[in-house]
C-alpha cells in the first residue's frame, strides 16, 4: 500500500473499532438474532466465484422453512465493507483488513450470546479457519462446513464479471491458490477435528445450479476428480 491507501486503511479500521454497536445492531442484534440453546455453525468454503454467497443464502431460507427454526446470523466480509465509509466499490483489499476486524466482532458476539451462525469465506487460510472451528467446538456448538466446487474455469468467469460489476478485485494469483488451499484446509480440518466436524461437498454445474451434493463425507478428494494443479491452472487462466 502507498501512503494514501495505508490512510484509509486505518481510517477503516478506527471506524470499525468505534462503530462496533452499528455493526452488531446491523447485522446480528438478538431482538433478530436469538439465542438458542444448542447454536450451530456453518462455515462455507471454495474458491472465489464457486457461488458460496448465494448458495448460503439459499440455505438460510431452507432452514427457515423447518418447524421451530431461529434466525441465522450471516458473517460476510463482502456485507460488512458496504457500511464502511472508505469503502468505493473499487478498494475492497485496502478495506479487507477493517472488513476482517469486523467479520471477528460479529462471531465473538455469535459465540457469546449463543445464536446460529454461518460464515460465508473460502476457508483458503487454515490457521484462521483452524481458529474458529476450535471456538466454536470450545462452546459446544455443532459445526458443519459445505465446501462448494465449481469448475475454476467457469468460477473465474464469474469473478471476473463481479469485477465488472462491483469493483471486487481478486488477482489470478490469489484465486487459484484459494482454489487449491480451500480444499486441503477443509480436508486437513476433518482430518484433525473428525467427527466434530461435519463435511459436505455441494458440486454447482456450469449454469452454476446445483447438481448434487454428497453429506457427511471424510474427504473430498473420495468424491472429487480435479483435472488441475496450480501450475496447469496458472497458465489455462487469462
Amino acid at each position: 500500500m502507498n501512503g494514501d491507501e495505508l490512510k484509509i486503511s486505518q481510517e477503516a479500521r478506527i471506524f470499525i473499532q468505534k462503530e462496533k454497536r452499528t455493526l452488531l445492531d446491523k447485522f446480528c442484534s438478538l431482538d433478530n438474532f436469538p439465542s438458542v440453546e444448542k447454536p450451530f455453525t456453518i462455515f462455507m468454503a471454495g474458491s472465489p466465484g464457486a457461488g458460496k454467497t448465494e448458495f448460503s443464502k439459499e440455505l438460510i431460507i431452507l432452514f427457515s422453512k423447518y418447524k421451530n427454526a431461529t434466525e441465522i446470523v450471516r458473517i460476510d466480509a463482502d456485507e460488512i465493507k458496504k457500511i464502511i465509509p472508505q469503502y468505493n466499490g473499487k478498494n475492497s483489499d485496502i478495506i479487507q483488513g477493517a472488513s476482517s476486524l469486523g467479520v471477528e466482532k460479529i462471531y465473538d458476539h455469535v459465540l457469546k450470546y449463543r445464536q446460529n451462525a454461518l460464515m460465508d469465506g473460502t476457508f483458503a487460510k487454515y490457521e484462521i479457519a483452524r481458529e474458529n472451528i476450535k471456538r466454536s467446538l470450545r462452546k459446544g456448538r455443532v459445526i458443519s462446513v459445505f465446501y462448494l466446487y465449481q469448475d475454476p474455469l467457469r468460477a473465474w468467469e464469474f469473478t471476473r464479471k463481479r469485477e465488472e460489476l462491483e469493483g471486487r478485485y481478486i488477482p489470478k494469483d490469489a484465486f487459484v491458490d484459494a482454489f487449491f488451499k480451500a480444499k486441503e484446509n477443509v480436508n486437513a480440518i476433518k482430518k484433525e477435528f473428525g467427527k466434530d466436524v461435519e463435511i459436505n461437498l455441494v458440486i454447482k454445474n456450469y449454469s452454476n445450479e446445483t447438481e448434487k451434493i454428497k453429506f457427511n463425507i471424510d474427504n473430498i478428494d473420495n468424491y472429487l476428480d480435479m483435472p488441475y494443479n496450480k501450475k496447469s491452472l496458472s497458465k489455462i487462466l487469462c
